[in-house]
């Protein structure tokens, strides 16, 4: 589906903005910092759908047993809003077949078969990004997923959304640096596999610098679609920094109560 990059709609024009700031920065050879606006606007946007849907936000917190996690987040919201876009439901089979036969060793067996198939003998030949599959094609090939609720749910932290924030999102804003779990060779919209530098093997995972604001644009469009079905204004009535005025309250609170303390211990009390 083709949007018009010109809206007028003051929200959904923000994000097109920003999309459209982070090509071009993109363009201009400044790739870090163009992830980082676009990542950071998808992330804000998946949030910004929970505040203004407070019954899906209920609805994921009974499901995964309290808090969302980021990364899940990011990924639901994606498959939500990404209409036609089958890559958002894609898992990094690779990615989360490496961490399987790294922390359950007991399943190395089941971990290689899913590997054998997308990693050649040949050295000069690229890891298969186009075997990555959605969570249910992947349980078909791999039976084990079907017969463990939570190593299924636990895939679901492999899927591009999800790794987009883990290795993507939280590296560049916090440290202004890429995870070793990626490397910067996907050119476009692009989902490749590459080799790691370090010398164990192992594989990266790297996305084209246009697939964010490409998921940036179409989101945010039908994102924006839907609350107009649903009569609510996006990002109405949020104080962006209301878990910091919550931890101020905390602060004070506490300085209160340690000063109650040391004034009874002195006998200065009022």
């Amino acid at each position: 589906m083709t949007f018009n990059p010109v809206s007028s709609d003051p929200f959904e024009h923000y994000f097109y903005k920003r999309a459209e700031v982070a090509d071009k920065m993109a363009l201009a050879g400044h790739v870090v910092d163009a992830r980082i606006l676009a990542t950071a606007s998808l992330d804000a946007l998946a949030e910004i759908w929970l505040h203004d849907f407070p019954d899906i936000k209920k609805k994921l917190q009974s499901e995964l047993g309290g808090k969302v996690p980021a990364s899940i987040r990011l990924a639901r919201f994606l498959k939500q809003f990404a209409v036609g876009d089958a890559r958002v439901s894609k898992v990094a089979v690779i990615c989360f077949a490496e961490d399987w036969k790294k922390h359950r060793p007991q399943d190395t067996d089941i971990a290689n078969r899913l590997l054998n198939r997308r990693i050649s003998n040949n050295p000069y030949q690229l890891p298969s990004s186009y075997l990555d599959l959605s969570r249910d094609d992947l349980a078909q090939e791999c039976p084990e997923l079907n017969s463990r609720s939570d190593l299924y749910a636990l895939a679901e932290e492999y899927e591009y959304g999800a790794i987009l924030y883990s290795f993507y999102r939280c590296p560049l804003v916090h440290v202004a640096t890429h995870s070793k779990r990626t490397h910067g060779f996907a050119r476009g919209e692009n989902v490749m596999y590459y080799w790691s530098d370090d010398d164990d093997d192992s594989v990266t995972i790297g996305f084209g610098p246009n697939l964010a604001t490409c998921w940036l644009r179409n989101v945010v469009s039908n994102y924006v679609l839907t609350c107009q079905q649903f009569g609510i204004t996006p990002a109405n009535y949020i104080d962006a920094g209301i878990s910091h005025e919550d931890r101020f309250g905390s602060l004070w609170s506490r300085y209160n109560r340690r000063n109650v303390a040391s004034s009874r211990s002195s006998g200065t009390l009022n």
